[in-house]
């Protein structure tokens, strides 16, 4: 089943489009991650759908039912903010209870609901402490724990995180991930953090510049990414110009490069794209594949991150692992560089 549907979804400011033409729909129990650069569009998508702010263009659509100009609080959504915005002279109970109260839930049904959030969120014991009392993760559990109490169709998250410290973050997003799951509700997760998009979403909607350059699971939008912005801005990609000739690549700088994808069309301008990841590292005396010399050098905790010039001027980097029996190389090393072609992705200029 759908829960949530955006049809060609717009927003302009003037003759600014902040959301151009958005659409997609989310299945109930999904959780969908925006992901992209600041002033992309993504949080302002997010507060359409609130009722926040309204469309230019397109309609919102929740369970089948076309809610495109309903006022927020008709809208039976909940929402974490990147603040906690919690009332500090009240009592985590209280502050849980609050929006229960708002919406006129009998009297008798908030003590149960509250303390059955508040379980949710590992939190039974911090019922009648006051925010000046918690940890910043445990404020953001409580704020979580608030709209969880009010069972909403919908459960929407504008960078909750963003406030954590790094360790922190890695365990809330893990945490938030959980709960979801576990509570079923559809959700929408607004973040500029492209690993906090992979761990925590089932799909992933990359925007650029008001659109949605493409959507898929974590693995499709980091294995098969369809546009340069997805390949650059999701991990770290090699990106080198060129154009197809005979099934060899051919870069901006002369060099040919054999091993690429098989269905590329003669003539064609493209973007090849190759993880680090992907590149092994050689002796300059092996046989076949690419050569170059070592110009960088860099430890990343369990990686070693090397920067190798290709004779044609491009430059190339690769990721090796750092364990027993792996030859670390020095700057100024001339080394060999291969791959296999599935592992490289052509994609339009």
């Amino acid at each position: 089943m759908i829960d949530l549907e955006l049809k060609k979804l717009t927003k302009a400011y003037g003759t600014t489009l902040a959301v151009d033409d958005v659409s997609l729909a989310v299945e109930t129990g999904e959780l969908i991650a925006f992901l992209g650069p600041s002033g992309c569009g993504k949080t302002t998508t997010l507060r359409m759908v609130a009722g926040f702010i309204a469309p230019s263009m397109g309609e919102i659509w929740v369970q089948g039912r076309d809610i495109t100009l309903l006022k927020p609080n008709h809208r039976d959504m909940g929402m974490v903010f990147q603040s906690y915005a919690l009332f500090p002279h009240m009592t985590v109970d209280r502050n849980i209870a609050f929006g229960l109260h708002a919406r006129g839930v009998p009297k008798a049904e908030i003590a149960p609901r509250v303390a059955l959030a508040l379980e949710l969120v590992g939190l039974s014991d911090f019922g009648a402490r006051y925010p000046r009392q918690l940890s910043g993760g445990q404020q953001q559990r409580v704020a979580l724990a608030r709209v969880l109490a009010l069972r909403p169709k919908l459960l929407l998250f504008d960078e909750p995180l963003s406030n954590l410290d790094a360790k922190l973050r890695v365990q809330m997003r893990h945490e938030i991930r959980g709960l979801q799951k576990e509570v079923g509700i559809t959700s929408l997760f607004v973040t500029h953090d492209q690993e906090e998009a992979m761990t925590i979403a089932d799909r992933i909607a990359v925007m650029n510049k008001g659109r949605i350059e493409q959507i898929g699971t974590p693995s499709e939008i980091y294995d098969n990414p369809h546009t340069r912005f997805v390949a650059d801005f999701i991990g770290a990609s090699n990106l080198i110009d060129g154009h197809v000739t005979g099934g060899r690549f051919i870069t901006s700088g002369g060099l040919q490069i054999p091993f690429i994808p098989s269905q590329a069309a003669d003539g064609q301008p493209y973007v090849l794209s190759i993880r680090p990841e992907k590149i092994e590292i050689g002796d300059a005396r092996a046989a076949a594949v690419l050569s170059g010399k070592v110009t960088r050098v860099l430890k990343l905790g369990g990686l070693i991150e090397y920067a190798v010039a290709l004779p044609s001027g491009e430059t190339l980097v690769l990721h090796q692992q750092d364990r027993a029996g792996v030859n670390p190389r020095a700057l100024g090393d001339d080394v060999t560089l291969a791959w296999r072609p599935e592992d490289s992705r052509l994609l339009p200029t």
